[in-house]
């Protein structure tokens, strides 16, 4: 039987080797350390998971509008205000099963086939991959020489006729960088000239170090009609299995997603909306506090690692990744392997140090891999300690 061919256009996942290795070597009962974690360890705030129950027992667990109920659109509608500065109504506002399935409504309502989406490199994975379902090109900008930020000259370069729309991603996975409301000014200058949509993604807005504070491009000029804000609870609320997300743009624009969500997925789940409300209206304490256990996690690793001379990294502002580059080792073998890439250095450190680490090759950047710190001290640490011996073997082998 025939498969469809934009099937053959879309990436498998190139980590799932490294995952698998982990499992395998997990089942013959060896401590594996994953420092692959995309997801808060900490538990969904109580009042929260109280509102779920509350929802299941008051017996709200049938369809709702497809948009989403009304109360978590009026919530949201209030927090982009209070906290983004961003004006809409709550009309305006389309609640997903999460801020993934919000960025593939806004590709297919934006894109067509042949057009182009700007990206940036590194690149959270899945950006690419959704590009291409919606039947757009994504157009790759490297930015390693440039502080992995985009610059205005780097978007001028790439801007061609195809150009449709531009993905942003501060704080950024995988890379931890913030753009700073002069950067993003100097973007939105020239997109403001051009006929090309902003998807801005924005789902690690509450996960900022350093005392900075994320500003959304959105908030530029007259860059809010010609957006697409993109957030979740996943992240900022410890909600990552609760699956729910929203969109804010245009009417046109969110009347277009809500008609193609509604015939491939409907409704986020009903007990997750009541779930969300909570989270907006309720006290934020909670928020803070992991915050800052992020932050003086992220910090210990810089300590640890800043005394090493082979393992450099990009500084993180921000989400709880850190981005380290590898390639001072490529070329060496050690114990009959040969390491000239992240996905091989990756497996090494699985296979002869049992710690897990993403391939910087699923980002666009194989000279890196990515680790996180949204996992427990004592995970942290050892799994900093393993990646010094594993870099230090490595080197001495090469």
């Amino acid at each position: 039987m025939k498969l469809a061919s934009r099937i053959a256009s879309i990436e498998a996942s190139k980590t799932l080797q490294v995952k698998e290795k982990a499992l395998e070597l997990q089942a013959k009962g060896a401590d594996v350390t994953d420092l692959t974690a995309g997801e808060p360890d900490f538990p969904t705030p109580d009042n929260i998971r109280q509102a779920g129950v509350e929802a299941i027992q008051n017996g709200f667990t049938r369809y709702t509008a497809n948009t989403g109920i009304p109360a978590l659109r009026e919530a949201i509608a209030r927090k982009l205000e209070e906290d983004n500065k961003l004006k809409y109504s709550p009309d305006q506002i389309i609640v997903s099963n999460g801020a993934k399935q919000s960025i593939l409504n806004a590709l297919f309502a934006l894109v067509e086939e042949g057009d182009e989406v700007l990206l940036q490199s590194p690149y959270w994975v899945s950006y690419p991959e959704q590009v291409k379902i919606a039947g757009a090109k994504p157009v790759i900008m490297e930015t390693q020489t440039n502080g992995f930020k985009i610059t205005s000259e780097m978007l001028q370069e790439h801007i061609t006729p195809q150009t449709r729309a531009i993905i942003l991603n501060s704080p950024s996975n995988p890379t931890g960088v913030v753009y700073s409301p002069q950067e993003l000014s100097a973007l939105a200058e020239i997109l403001l000239k051009r006929d090309i949509w902003v998807i801005t993604d924005e789902i690690y807005e509450k996960i900022v170090f350093d005392g900075i504070k994320q500003t959304s491009i959105a908030t530029l000029g007259d860059l809010i009609n010609k957006s697409i804000v993109v957030n979740g609870f996943s992240k900022a609320y410890s909600m990552t299995g609760w699956r729910i997300g929203y969109a804010a743009g245009p009417m046109a624009a969110v009347k277009a997603m809500s008609k193609i969500q509604s015939h491939y997925t409907s409704n986020a789940s009903s007990i997750s909306q009541k779930a969300a409300v909570a989270a907006l209206t309720g006290a934020q304490d909670k928020i803070e506090q992991m915050r800052k256990t992020f932050e003086e996690r992220r910090n210990y690793i810089l300590e640890k690692l800043d005394g090493h001379k082979y393992l450099s990294y990009v500084y993180p502002q921000g989400a709880f990744y850190l981005f380290i580059k590898i390639s001072d080792v490529f070329g060496c073998r050690c114990e009959g392997n040969l390491i000239d890439d992240s996905v091989t250095f990756a497996t090494y450190l699985t296979e002869k140090y049992h710690l897990v680490t993403v391939p910087g090759v699923a980002f666009g950047a194989d000279d890196y891999i990515r680790i996180s710190f949204a996992t427990s001290m004592d995970q942290i640490k050892r799994g900093v300690e393993q990646l010094i011996a594993g870099m230090d073997r490595m080197m001495e082998m090469k």
